[in-house]
């Protein structure tokens, strides 16, 4: 029974994330979306074009609503460079290692829900950009 409730209760959890990320999630379809589909692999573009406008939105990664990592501009490098995921087992980002961040398994929703929230797999660009930023060595830069 308790397992139950523990499962309602995530699924309601997620429902009013989804209802209140919708209107900022990043698509392909967007026609103002200013994401360049080649995009640097570095982590200033990547934060510029895609975690800001996408990610760091007041209900998910930029709200204190839930104990997710926050990707707000200056807070989200120390966020997600070295830290693990909440569940603890995988890296979010492993510097050197794309396969084995569990935020880049996110974008290719290959580790639960695609992210961002409730929108389309971004551009296989910036999927690619973002890829090659960890594969370097995913520096500060």
């Amino acid at each position: 029974m308790k397992q139950i409730k523990i499962t309602l209760f995530l699924v309601l959890i997620m429902t009013l994330l989804f209802a209140s990320c919708s209107e900022s999630i990043v698509s392909e379809c967007e026609p103002d979306l200013k994401v360049d589909n080649q995009m640097k692999a570095s982590f200033k573009e990547i934060q510029e074009q895609v975690l800001t406008p996408s990610c760091a939105t007041s209900a998910c990664h930029g709200g204190s609503l839930f104990n997710y990592p926050k990707l707000e501009k200056d807070k989200s490098y120390d966020n997600i460079v070295g830290k693990n995921n909440l569940a603890g087992n995988m890296p979010l980002i492993d510097p050197g290692n794309s396969a084995n961040s569990f935020l880049y398994k996110k974008l290719l929703g290959e580790a639960g829900w695609l992210m961002p929230l409730g929108g389309q797999k971004l551009n296989q660009n910036v999927l690619d950009s973002i890829a090659a930023w960890i594969d370097n060595g995913a520096e500060n830069n």
